[in-house]
């Protein structure tokens, strides 16, 4: 319902609210009885639930029933309140006592399908809908909640019928474009409706919410370069689109576009409130760059905005890893593994640091516990070994390698690691098995072999094994 409070709302002059606001206000603070007209406490009530004031709604809409009792705008916002508030059963009151005053208006029977929705009585819901599609002209705001009714009772198929139906209308919301994506795709159907996307664009080329839309589509299917391409157009049409940059710089993410990412995050700052999510996804394309010092600011600026954003600390943990600030980063990957222990990567992080401070039980002890979270995570048992080969132990750190192989029996990173650590320990013909097995499952990735061998001689060897083997 709220969108069509936000429509009245749009046809107020903005200074004569403020104005109204303030008297109403100064009234009740005072409590002196000052006029107001029937419209002007419709106008109080409407503005209170845009701004999300619900206990100053329900005085507005109290104080002006008491004047004008028959109000249907005020009866109406009323049960929006109660419906705001879970009181269901006192909104279908008040629908009822304004259904008495006026027996055919559509509005009332679209609130009471709204209100059952909410309270999860679908199928009388979508009677009351129905029965409003009759009696409405209106006919987008009604699809729309026939739709979400549907998506709420898991019937996504109807669901996203209803969604169609609504965009046919001209619902031109966000909201109902990124619903019908969301449907589709838990119905398996979006490959199927491309072309119904794609027709959105050629027969509305200048909405920027179809554009939108067809960009979510093929996000999904991972065709990031199409999805860029639409994005792009979105926010080309309409350049303080904040959900359009957003997607944007996520699709250059999935590209390795870190750069042109980091350019759509700062236009996202732009035109909407910023928040610790934005701010942490522009510190990790900045991470990416390596532009630490910048990165490690955004984490900072994430973390002022929301303290329990476990993402951000992690990431100024990260930021000043790179810039070897391993003690001062300690203290805030400990910060957001407080938030959230069951993150490996958070374990990993810690366990790295500690290892570089030279704190071997207490990095052995985090990897472990990054392990057990994750034991599917390549990169923990490679950092893992490295404490052991960086103490000359390689016998223990091939063992590690051999536990993770039994893990992951198709990482090529794992046998060429294997393959180093047995040639370091002397066993030569074991090693070359392992080597074998690296260059079949990826063999372009056997030049990270080279980095463990600085003598010469010995690279050479490599070389002409490798290049037999090829």
């Amino acid at each position: 319902m709220q969108h069509e409070f936000s429509d009245r709302f749009e046809n107020f002059d903005g200074a004569d609210v403020k104005a109204t606001v303030e008297r109403f206000e100064r009234m009740l603070k005072s409590q002196e009885t000052v006029f107001f007209d029937e419209e002007t406490y419709e106008q109080l009530s409407e503005y209170y639930l845009l701004t999300g004031q619900w206990e100053m709604a329900m005085k507005a809409c109290r104080m002006g029933l008491q004047q004008y009792p028959y109000s249907l705008d005020l009866l109406l916002d009323q049960a929006q309140v109660h419906a705001n508030f879970e009181q269901f059963d006192d909104a279908m009151e008040v629908l009822d006592r304004a259904a008495t005053f006026n027996p055919s208006d559509y509005e009332i029977t679209y609130m009471r399908g709204v209100i059952c929705n909410l309270m999860g009585s679908y199928e009388e819901a979508i009677e009351h809908l129905r029965e409003a599609l009759l009696m409405s002209e209106e006919k987008e705001s009604v699809y729309f909640q026939l739709a979400q009714t549907y998506q709420n009772w898991q019937k996504f198929e109807e669901a996203a019928h209803f969604y169609k139906k609504a965009i046919k209308y001209q619902f031109n919301e966000e909201i109902a474009f990124y619903e019908l994506v969301f449907c589709l795709e838990q119905i398996n159907k979006l490959n199927e409706n491309v072309s119904y996307f794609q027709d959105l664009v050629d027969n509305n080329p200048y909405s920027h919410l179809a554009w939108f839309a067809l960009g979510m589509v093929h996000g999904r299917l991972n065709n990031h370069k199409d999805a860029a391409y639409a994005y792009d157009y979105a926010v080309t049409i309409n350049e303080k689109f904040a959900s359009g940059w957003f997607n944007l710089a996520y699709t250059y993410i999935n590209l390795e576009n870190h750069l042109d990412a980091k350019e759509c995050y700062l236009n996202v700052l732009k035109h909407e409130k910023p928040t610790a999510e934005v701010y942490t996804h522009l510190g990790v394309a900045c991470e990416k760059l390596e532009e630490y010092e910048e990165a490690y600011r955004y984490y900072q600026e994430a973390v002022r905005l929301d303290e329990s954003w476990d993402e951000a600390w992690f990431g100024i943990g990260s930021s000043l890893y790179e810039l070897n600030r391993w003690l001062e980063g300690i203290h805030f990957t400990k910060k957001a593994i407080k938030l959230n222990e069951g993150n490996a990567d958070y374990w990993l992080l810690l366990a790295d640091t500690e290892a570089k401070l030279g704190n071997f039980t207490s990095s052995t002890e985090a990897y472990a516990y990054a392990m057990g979270l994750d034991p599917k995570n390549a990169d923990i048992w490679l950092s893992w070994s490295l404490l052991y080969f960086e103490q000359g132990e390689y016998a223990k750190a091939f063992e590690l390698i051999y536990d993770a192989i039994n893990e992951i029996p198709d990482d090529a990173d794992l046998f060429y690691r294997a393959a180093i650590y047995l040639i370091l320990d002397g066993k030569f013909n074991e090693a070359y098995q392992y080597l074998e097995t690296g260059l079949t499952l990826n063999y372009d990735a056997h030049i990270q072999v080279y980095d463990f061998f600085p003598n010469l001689n010995t690279q050479k060897a490599l070389f002409k094994i490798i290049e037999q083997y090829k």
